[in-house]
């Protein structure tokens, strides 16, 4: 199938399909299905495209993510390889929660690439003008987060699940700074940790450029460390 005949590429994206191209065998399957969706393995990867639904802008965006794949920047599964390993963590942190993460992650170096390509900051992501993070979810993490005590790991994983979707949500809404200041009033040390990896993330060059730069697997490492040390001494429910 040619993408290009269907609507798929245009100027914005061809120099972009045509690189990838080189490295990875990329596949697309038209698909009674509801949204767009990319999976992988090796150098040989698989667009979904829902048949009646043909969206260069969504397309491009799954296309960024095989990108993130040809830089070889494999954060999410190296974290979640470093939590199954660890006893507690990996009680704390669900499966969706690594998914997701990742996920987030590789958008925050995403966006500014789909942009400089020339597409619509609002057709980044489908859900583009939902609240990641409602009032109703900080009052909700304030009631559950540590009840007498002890830390409930389910609201553990909620917290870290509603930083890291500010923190990739290209849509800043009005109320994040304050959410941001909550989060943070509920535990510094956590807010912290997870603000390190996201500082450390957006500084790394795609291409490193010099010996000492950060990696993804040092920063994904050190994000494993820290949240491992921040268990120590801490009951969890």
């Amino acid at each position: 199938m040619n993408p290009k005949e269907i609507g798929l590429i245009d100027n914005r994206n061809e120099e972009l399909w045509n690189d990838l191209n080189k490295t990875h065998s990329i596949s697309i399957d038209l698909m009674d299905y509801p949204n767009y969706a990319c999976d992988s393995e090796n150098n040989n990867s698989r667009i979904i495209v829902p048949k009646n639904d043909i969206d260069i802008d969504s397309f491009t965006h799954e296309l960024l993510h095989v990108f993130i794949r040809q830089k070889e920047l494999f954060f999410g599964s190296g974290f979640g390889m470093l939590v199954s390993e660890n006893e507690i963590l990996s009680q704390i942190l669900s499966e969706q929660l690594i998914e997701h993460f990742s996920n987030c992650i590789d958008h925050i170096k995403m966006l500014p690439i789909y942009l400089e390509l020339g597409f619509d900051k609002k057709k980044f992501i489908t859900d583009y003008d939902v609240n990641k993070c409602t009032k109703s979810e900080i009052q909700q993490l304030k009631d559950n987060f540590k009840v007498r005590g002890s830390y409930y790991g389910e609201a553990v994983d909620f917290y870290i699940g509603k930083y890291i979707a500010i923190k990739a949500d290209p849509k800043q809404h009005i109320n994040y700074p304050k959410s941001l200041a909550e989060l943070k009033s509920l535990d510094s040390n956590l807010f912290g940790i997870l603000e390190k990896c996201i500082e450390d993330w957006k500084k790394m060059p795609l291409e490193k450029e010099n010996i000492w730069d950060d990696d993804y697997h040092s920063i994904s490492f050190e994000l494993y460390q820290n949240l491992a040390d921040w268990t120590n001494g801490k009951t969890f429910i």
